[in-house]
């Protein structure tokens, strides 16, 4: 298992620990393949037509970019980090991969669907950020183009119904057991939340690794979206879309992008 830290780009994903190898990250985040399921679903669900190209955004290992693999449809990933992009090219031979960072892409292209799973579009932390990423969102969909987010639920974690602030994992890997205690904090005037996670082995602290993520309501976000002229269908705390209070822990956004 590969155990140095990847390299990033401008501190846009500044844990290390969690993405020492492909392998690593997909035991640490097993419930990646459902969000790849959903996505695929609500793509499909809410598309004019079966999409035919697809960039998906902070593509991790490639297992979202895996389910829509056809024949008919080009796929396209870019990933922060060179040990992600790496994984994706190997689970997906076929398709664009690259290292890139999502407030500044230029691919030259637009896209049927645009995807970012697991929590991406939280690491646009500014203003600055924000508007930069939706910019690029905006440039790179085509009229009718589906947009898909998924990422912690803002509404559940600021109301207490996410439950726990603190938690642990534990994973087996190179003949030890990692345990991984996270906190999170708020920084309510920044609009931010701040993750700890501290990682031991036994009573041994091996590493210990931070990371600030911008968390926005639901209204809040359908405005940046229609700025950047799209106009949200949907907004859940599941990946089905069916209507709730909005108390899990994560959320899903599916919004549609307006003819220019």
């Amino acid at each position: 298992m590969e155990t140095d830290p990847p390299t990033n780009l401008n501190g846009i994903v500044p844990m290390r620990f969690i993405y020492r190898s492909a392998e690593w990250y997909e035991r640490l985040y097993p419930q990646s393949a459902e969000w790849a399921e959903d996505c695929f679903r609500l793509v499909h669900r809410f598309a004019e037509r079966p999409p035919r190209s697809i960039l998906d955004i902070g593509c991790g290992t490639g297992l979202a970019l895996a389910r829509f693999a056809g024949p008919a449809i080009e796929r396209w990933g870019i990933d922060a980090l060179p040990v992600m992009a790496e994984a994706a090219r190997q689970k997906n031979p076929d398709a664009t991969i690259a290292v890139g960072d999502m407030r500044d892409l230029h691919l030259g292209r637009r896209f049927d669907a645009v995807i970012m799973l697991g929590g991406v579009f939280s690491h646009a932390k500014t203003n600055e950020d924000v508007s930069k990423t939706m910019q690029v969102l905006a440039k790179h969909t085509e009229a009718g183009a589906v947009l898909a987010i998924e990422g912690i639920n803002a509404c559940a974690l600021l109301s207490g119904a996410a439950g726990q602030r603190n938690w642990s994992i534990d994973v087996e890997a190179d003949g030890d057991c990692y345990r991984g205690d996270a906190e999170i904090s708020i920084d309510l005037p920044n609009s931010l939340f701040h993750l700890k996670r501290t990682w031991a082995v036994g009573d041994e602290i091996i590493d210990v690794e931070s990371s600030d993520h911008r968390f926005m309501l639901p209204l809040e976000m359908e405005v940046h979206l229609k700025h950047h002229g799209f106009s949200l269908v949907g907004f859940a705390d599941n990946g089905q879309m069916r209507p709730s209070d909005m108390s899990g822990a994560r959320a899903w956004l599916v919004a549609v992008r307006n003819a220019d």
